[in-house]
């Protein structure tokens, strides 16, 4: 790499670590966003629980599936016994209103397969995102946002990243 593109390099990432600073801690944990069946859910649904949250827009779609199978196949014992909370949530501020009810009718109609319907784009906008992505978002039991990542391709050596770093929240809790 040139010395310019070293430098350029430098100045990108130098910019990046500023802005996260200067954006300050992240707000908790906290929401309150209805399902396609119209039901509210707020953060204090999942309890005490470390809170995992897994969704995205229409593009991540592809990735959500081919990820959250994989992720609740992994952390299934931390599931199952209620210490990992999963929520899903698709992300869809600016939708156009004349097709919400085509998009609400795309989700499924099983009463327990319920998804989170952001049409504000407050998981966005409060802890960030990546466009045409699977987003993950682990929250300790204190709401605190600990790992945030935007999930493409199915990578098993990030999997195993995300697996350990859910369990050591959990350990430490």
């Amino acid at each position: 790499m040139t010395r310019l593109g070293r430098f350029m390099v430098a100045l990108v990432v130098a910019g990046a670590v500023s802005a996260s600073w200067a954006r300050g801690p992240l707000p908790p944990l906290d929401y309150a966003i209805e399902d396609q069946f119209g039901t509210l859910h707020t953060d204090e649904d999942c309890g005490p629980a470390v809170v995992m949250l897994l969704g995205g827009d229409r593009k991540g779609v592809a990735f959500i599936e081919e990820w959250g199978p994989r992720l609740h196949d992994a952390l299934a014992i931390e599931l199952d016994d209620g210490a990992l909370c999963s929520v899903g949530f698709a992300h869809l501020k600016g939708v156009p209103f004349f097709v919400k009810k085509k998009v609400v009718d795309s989700f499924p109609k099983d009463l327990e397969s319920w998804t989170l319907l952001d049409w504000k784009g407050h998981i966005a906008k409060t802890w960030g995102a990546e466009k045409d992505a699977a987003n993950f978002y682990l929250f300790d039991r204190s709401g605190t946002l600990v790992r945030r990542v935007g999930l493409r391709e199915f990578d098993r050596d990030l999997l195993d990243e995300i697996v350990e770093a859910a369990r050591s929240v959990l350990e430490d809790e």
